[in-house]
């Protein structure tokens, strides 16, 4: 099990069947973040698109019977157009939903909160145009490949933290920016959600790579069956169970696809 205050150990690819023999294949869930995880990050936050390999992969995986959710801070409309399969996306840490079938929902928040978030949005009105992200969730500020954003957060931080806690919105890094947040949704609480609707699936595996996975690894290993991998190139401080590089995402979705989906050709595939 992953713990924080620890790094944890390296998956290579040989070992990935071995690593998920321990786990009784019920109905194994895959739930991933996005950005940084499938895709790479990219200059361009608006061109993060699924890589074609990786898209091929996903959609093999569906076709082949495979349950994929991906639960990213961004909106879940913009996933699905880097996407563009027909997969369950959790945005905005689980605020805004779209199924399978494409239908919308999204959590509720008292109206109070809603109307402290724009209260806070005012602060951020001195920086760029398009670094600011205003989203149902909270507020992103974006710097990566900005180094004038990054510096002016830096001589403002001090007073934009207290201003947003105040405003009782968190205050969250993620690689390439900040985002103040409204306390009632992060990644942890939608992987709650989520083994809750599916209590039968096992194992439930995560991927991420940033601050904000952190949340869901650490509710992922409260699960009987959960399993936190980590997204890094270097071992690193986090509460997932292993981790690889983002270069062997495809070799481990290509081993998903055949040992843990119902239609899979590999020697742990269920009958």
């Amino acid at each position: 099990m992953g713990k924080m205050g620890l790094a944890p150990t390296r998956l290579e690819p040989d070992k990935y069947s071995s690593f998920f023999s321990s786990y009784k294949k019920a109905s194994p869930l895959l739930v991933t973040d996005y950005d940084g995880t499938l895709a790479p990050f990219v200059k361009d936050r608006e061109k993060a698109f699924l890589p074609p390999k990786t898209k091929i992969l996903m959609g093999s995986i569906l076709e082949a019977g495979g349950e994929v959710i991906i639960v990213s801070g961004r909106r879940p409309e913009e996933i699905l157009d880097f996407v563009g399969l027909p997969l369950e996306i959790w945005g905005c840490h689980g605020m805004e939903k779209i199924d399978k079938n494409g239908r919308y929902s999204r959590g509720t928040v008292p109206e109070e909160e809603l109307k402290k978030l724009d209260g806070f949005a005012s602060q951020l009105a001195y920086f760029p145009r398009g670094t600011v992200e205003k989203k149902p969730s909270g507020i992103a500020l974006h710097w990566r490949e900005k180094p004038q954003v990054f510096n002016i957060y830096t001589e403002v931080c001090e007073k934009l933290i207290s201003e947003a806690r105040e405003h009782s919105l968190k205050v969250v890094p993620f690689n390439g920016g900040m985002e103040f947040i409204l306390p009632y949704f992060t990644k942890g609480s939608a992987i709650n959600e989520i083994s809750a609707i599916n209590p039968v699936s096992s194992p439930i595996c995560y991927l991420g790579d940033d601050t904000t996975d952190e949340d869901a690894f650490e509710e992922i290993q409260k699960l009987k069956s959960g399993v936190g991998i980590l997204i890094s190139d270097v071992p690193k401080v986090s509460a997932a169970n292993v981790y690889f590089s983002i270069n062997n995402v495809d070799l481990f979705l290509d081993f998903w696809l055949n040992e843990m989906t119902p239609r899979g050709e590999g020697d742990n595939v269920r009958r």
